[in-house]
C-alpha cells in the first residue's frame, strides 16, 4: 500500500525539495588524520570525562569558521547576511524524524561546555521536548553519520544557510612514517556542501584545508 508523506516526514520532504530547487549545491570531500585527537579523547575518558569525536569537531569547526565569515550566515532573495555569532544547527535523528536544534554561540563555548550543551540537545530531541526557539536561527549545520559505514556523502543544505559539514566514519589507514616504516592513521571523512551562488570551489578547499589542520593538530583542555 502506498504510504503518503505527511506530518514530520512531509515537512522534511518539502524542505529538502525546496533546498535543492533554490540553491546551487556542490559537495567537497576531504580526510583528516585524527589520531592525536583520538588519543586525547581516550585520556579524557580514562579520567572520567566523556567527550565525543563530534564534540571535538565542533570545537575545531567553530574556531575555523571565525576566519571564514562567508560560510556562517544565510542567503535569501539574493542577499547574504553574515551571522554575528556561530549558531550551529546539529542534525539529530529522532523517533519523530530528523531535527536540527541549534547550539547557540558555539564559538564562545569550551570543549566541556560544547559536550554538555550538545548532549542536552540530543536528550531533548529524543524526548520530544525541544522548544520552537531551539529549532530556529542556525547559521551553519553539522551532520554526523560517523556511527555508520558511510565515509563521505552529499548532505543537503539547511536553507537559507549556505554551508553544511558532514562527518563520516573514522577508518584506519596505513601511511609511511618518518623512518621509512608505516604507521596507522585514523582518518575521518569530511563532506562540505556549500551554495555555489556565494561560495566558490577554492574557498571551500581552503576551508577544508584549515579544518583538517585544526583536527590533525587538535588542542583543547577539559
Amino acid at each position: 500500500m502506498p504510504i503518503p508523506l505527511k506530518g514530520v516526514r512531509g515537512v522534511i520532504a518539502a524542505r529538502m525539495m525546496d533546498s535543492l530547487q533554490h540553491s546551487a549545491q556542490l559537495t567537497y570531500h576531504a580526510e583528516a588524520d585524527i589520531s592525536i585527537l583520538l588519543g586525547q579523547r581516550q585520556a579524557w575518558k580514562e579520567q572520567g570525562q566523556k567527550i565525543s569525536v563530534e564534540d571535538c569537531v565542533i570545537h575545531a569547526l567553530v574556531r575555523v569558521l571565525a576566519d571564514f565569515p562567508h560560510f556562517n550566515g544565510t542567503l535569501e532573495d539574493g542577499l547574504f547576511t553574515p551571522s554575528a555569532t556561530l549558531d550551529l544547527s546539529i542534525a539529530i535523528t529522532t523517533p519523530g524524524g530528523l531535527m536540527t536544534p541549534v547550539l547557540r554561540d558555539a564559538g564562545s563555548l569550551s570543549l566541556v561546555q560544547i559536550a554538555a550543551a550538545r548532549a542536552d540537545l540530543v536528550s531533548r530531541a529524543n524526548a520530544g521536548k525541544l522548544a520552537v526557539s531551539q529549532m530556529k536561527g542556525g547559521s551553519f549545520t553539522l551532520s554526523n553519520l560517523g556511527t555508520t559505514r558511510v565515509r563521505f556523502f552529499t548532505p543537503i543544505l539547511n536553507r537559507p544557510q549556505v554551508a553544511l559539514l558532514g562527518l563520516g566514519r573514522v577508518e584506519p589507514v596505513l601511511l609511511p612514517d618518518a623512518t621509512g616504516g608505516v604507521r596507522v592513521a585514523q582518518r575521518l571523512g569530511l563532506s562540505l556542501t556549500a551554495d555555489h551562488r556565494l561560495l566558490d570551489g577554492y574557498p571551500c578547499g581552503q576551508f577544508l584545508e584549515r579544518l583538517c589542520h585544526a583536527l590533525e593538530r587538535f588542542e583543547a583542555t577539559v
